[in-house]
């Protein structure tokens, strides 16, 4: 059939080793170049989106439209809004609460990105929520949300600002119960006590 050594030579397998070799080298040199096209290729793809997104970002940015407002509002008053975030809202031309209620919560989310580390996460879901509520000047709702969720009771600031759950916060609070007087049954006194 098929014989590996034709000529009868003594060192015949140390040519065949060497062949070996040599085809396991020039394979590894052609996978290599081929990995190092295919990855500078992947990485030219990645900065073409990349820049895609950064361009989207910024449009999205542009967008996000801002009514003109005259004066300041201390926007630390929203829970979760330091006065770093304070001067980063301020850098973007963010004023007044109702300014901070009408921006969507992604595109806060891509200010704060676009604006370095911070040194904590910052989750800005709830800051239009609560500035909309201190734009319309209820203060008592608002402190009221605050400090249920600062005991860690997360309740939707929207369902707030839409069903006004002021009473329903109040009577958690103990504030005003209404039918606060439950009849509790007592004991029937017409049968004589048995000890």
């Amino acid at each position: 059939m098929f014989e590996l050594n034709p000529f009868r030579l003594t060192d015949a397998s140390l040519w065949h080793f060497l062949m070996l070799q040599g085809m396991a080298i020039i394979a590894y040199l052609y996978a290599r170049q081929r990995f190092l096209h295919q990855k500078r290729e992947k990485e030219t793809l990645l900065r073409k989106l990349q820049e895609e997104i950064d361009a989207l970002r910024a449009a999205q940015l542009e967008r996000a439209t801002l009514p003109d407002a005259t004066g300041r509002d201390d926007l630390k008053e929203v829970a979760g809004v330091n006065l770093k975030i304070e001067s980063i809202l301020n850098s973007v031309g963010v004023f007044r609460f109702g300014q901070l209620a009408q921006m969507p919560v992604s595109t806060l989310q891509t200010v704060l990105e676009n604006h370095g580390p911070l040194i904590f996460s910052f989750d800005p879901v709830t800051w239009p929520g609560q500035a909309r509520l201190a734009a319309d000047n209820r203060w008592p709702e608002l402190r009221a949300w605050q400090d249920e969720a600062r005991r860690g009771f997360h309740h939707d600031i929207d369902v707030l600002i839409r069903d006004g759950m002021r009473q329903k916060l109040k009577l958690r609070n103990g504030i005003a119960r209404p039918n606060a007087a439950r009849t509790i049954p007592r004991p029937d006194r017409t049968q004589p006590d048995t000890v």
